[in-house]
C-alpha cells in the first residue's frame, strides 16, 4: 500500500509537471499566435499601402501621359501659333529685312562705297556712315537671344500644382475638358 501510494504521489507530481509543462507550452504557442497575428496585421497594412501608393502613381502617370500628349497635339501647335503671331517676331523679321536690304544697297553702290573709304559725305547716299553688314550681323545673332512672352508665361505656368489644365486655359484651348484624366 505505501508503494502504491509512492506511486500515486509520484504520478501526481509527474501530472503536476505535466500540466505546468503543458500551461507553457500553450502560453508560448498563444504568444507565437499573437506575434503572427500582429506580423499579418503589418504586413496587410504594408500591403493596403502599397496597393494606395500605386493606385496614386496609376492615377498620376494616367494624367501625365494624358497632359503629355494633349500637350504634343495641342499645346506646341498653340504656343507655336503664337510665337509666329507674336510681336517680337515681327519686329525682329522687319528690322532683320531692313537690315539686311541696308547691307545689299550699300554693296553695290560704287560711289557709297568709295565715300565710305575716303571718308567722304555723300549727300546722295547717306548709307556709307553706317556698318551695315555689321549691323545685319548684329541682327542675326539678336535672334539667338529672343526672348517670347508667351514663352515665359508658359515657363510659370509649367510651375504651377495642376500644369495640363493650367495650360490648357492660359492657351485657351476650346477643348478644355475633353479627354482629359482629370475630370472630377
Amino acid at each position: 500500500m505505501q508503494t502504491a501510494r509512492d506511486q500515486i504521489i509520484k504520478l501526481k507530481g509527474e501530472k503536476t509537471k505535466m500540466g505546468d509543462e503543458h500551461e507553457q507550452e500553450c502560453a508560448l504557442y498563444q504568444k507565437r499566435e499573437n506575434e503572427y497575428i500582429q506580423r499579418i496585421t503589418k504586413l496587410n497594412k504594408i500591403a493596403f499601402e502599397k496597393a494606395t501608393e500605386s493606385a496614386t502613381s496609376e492615377v498620376l502617370a494616367e494624367e501625365a501621359t494624358t497632359d503629355c500628349k494633349w500637350l504634343l497635339a495641342r499645346g506646341v501647335p498653340l504656343i507655336a501659333e503664337r510665337i509666329v503671331k507674336s510681336d517680337e517676331l515681327a519686329k525682329y523679321m522687319f528690322e532683320l529685312d531692313e537690315a539686311s536690304y541696308n547691307c545689299g544697297r550699300k554693296e553695290r553702290y560704287a560711289k557709297g562705297r568709295a565715300a565710305a573709304a575716303n571718308n567722304e559725305k555723300d549727300y546722295h547716299f547717306e548709307l556709307y556712315k553706317e556698318d551695315c553688314t555689321a549691323a545685319y550681323a548684329a541682327k542675326r545673332r539678336e535672334y539667338e537671344f529672343m526672348e517670347f512672352g508667351i514663352v515665359k508665361v508658359v515657363g510659370k505656368l509649367s510651375r504651377k500644382a495642376d500644369v495640363g489644365e493650367t495650360l490648357k486655359k492660359a492657351l485657351g484651348d476650346e477643348d478644355v475638358d475633353a479627354g482629359t484624366s482629370h475630370q472630377g
